[in-house]
């Protein structure tokens, strides 16, 4: 008989309860876990079914937002003049967030329910979430949403075009930044127990037996997570890593 398919997450709520029942029992199992869980079907699902779609979902609403709110100003070509207009974009950004919270992870609107929250509020606290969400001030090159849509308006020639094509080409990066945190998430999980030099007692012989020896020993035993298991990818794929040589390259 055919091994049933595992359903794969729905959203970010179903993938945090699954994790929370997941504890692997030693390393073996903890780098078996980290494979499976970074396979490109698997990033694949979570890309396009889970953080694609909210994507959709906050720039469809964002845009739908901006028209009704400025078509009798101009549409796509009015500007920022006052206090009320900035307060629109707000609106419609506050919307925008909570329709992409509502697919992505829709724990953060039932908490923003629970909480009973105002309009300003609800406008800081979904913009936050989302910011801490993509790894803003943790994931290389991750921009706050709330100081790209506010730092547009300040601009004396920014439109309403402006803003809706800023959140357009923003889309496929916030994605592949939320990807980033997940699976940082993902392996913290798995790996937190373990000190480095745990890590890299671990790694030493594998390492050996894919062909290589450590170059930078002080540099491979401080070495963190992250480091450890770009060391490993590399050794796997024999590719040359700063703190690896080839066994046959070793001077005699």
């Amino acid at each position: 008989m055919a091994k049933e398919e595992k359903k794969k997450p729905k959203n970010l709520d179903d993938f945090l309860a699954e994790l929370q029942s997941q504890q692997t029992r030693d390393l073996d199992g903890a780098f078996k876990a980290h494979d499976e869980f970074t396979k490109e079907e698997n990033i694949n699902h979570y890309h396009e079914n889970i953080f694609g779609k909210g994507q959709d979902e906050l720039y469809s609403t964002f845009v739908k937002e901006l028209d009704n709110g400025f078509t009798e100003a101009g549409g796509d070509i009015a500007k920022f003049k006052g206090v009320d207009e900035r307060e629109k974009v707000k609106k419609a950004l506050t919307k925008s967030l909570r329709k992409y919270f509502d697919a992505v992870h829709p724990v953060v609107s039932k908490t923003m329910n629970d909480l009973t929250l105002n309009e300003s509020e609800q406008y800081d606290y979904l913009t936050s979430a989302y910011d801490e969400h993509i790894g803003v001030g943790r994931v290389k090159g991750a921009e706050s949403i709330k100081e790209k849509v506010e730092g547009l308006m300040k601009g004396k020639r920014a439109t309403i075009g402006h803003l809706k094509r800023a959140v357009s080409d923003y889309r496929i990066k916030a994605a592949d930044n939320a990807i980033q945190v997940l699976v940082s998430k993902y392996t913290t999980h798995h790996f937190a127990r373990y000190h480095p030099s745990e890590i890299a007692a671990y790694l030493k012989p594998r390492l050996e037996k894919e062909g290589f020896e450590v170059e930078d020993k002080l540099a491979f035993a401080t070495a963190d997570l992250g480091e450890h298991l770009g060391i490993r990818k590399a050794a796997i794929a024999k590719e040359i890593h700063p703190y690896l040589k080839r066994k046959e390259d070793k001077k005699k």
